[in-house]
């Protein structure tokens, strides 16, 4: 079993730089947010993002946990893949943060399961991802690090490894 973390929204503040870029004090003001993520295509925006206070914490546990045999599973910016792939891995070394691999995909749930059958494990902020990676029998964790709480996603993780 193999456990995958998102970046944006779990262990990458992307929300908070985006307002910031957009000089509002929520990312919800920001008039198109699409607009808002065209300006950003062809930077170092996502070398760039703070991390969360609890982001090296999660990192730690799942480090753990994982014995070092942990990924990450992040989905690019649509229309500047290659660009913004660069500059995740960037943060992800600038962070200090070393995962086994790291998969950038808009696609995630295709590593739900391993090819044994084993279900892995994906911690994501985006219902969606958790729905899509559950339907091919995954197991998923939805945690977003501004809203939820890092103890209770520790005790979820143990509950699973169990």
């Amino acid at each position: 079993m193999t456990i995958y973390v998102d970046m944006d929204g779990v262990i990458a503040d992307l929300f908070t730089e985006i307002a910031k870029e957009n000089d509002v004090s929520h990312w919800k003001e920001i008039p198109s947010s699409d607009r808002a993520f065209e300006d950003i295509k062809g930077t170092d925006f996502f070398g760039r993002i703070p991390k969360f206070s609890s982001s090296d914490d999660l990192i730690a546990f799942i480090d753990d946990v994982t014995d070092g045999k942990w990924c990450i599973l992040s989905a690019p910016l649509g229309g500047d893949r290659d660009n913004c792939i660069f500059w995740k891995k960037h943060w992800l070394d600038k962070q200090g943060y070393n995962p086994m691999e790291s998969f950038f995909t808009h696609r995630k749930e295709k590593y739900a399961v391993n090819a044994d059958g084993t279900p892995n494990i994906l911690i994501d902020d985006r219902l969606i991802n958790i729905d899509r990676w559950i339907k091919k029998g995954g197991l998923g964790i939805r945690y977003q690090a501004d809203e939820d709480s890092l103890e209770e996603l520790f005790v979820k993780v143990k509950v699973i490894l169990e």
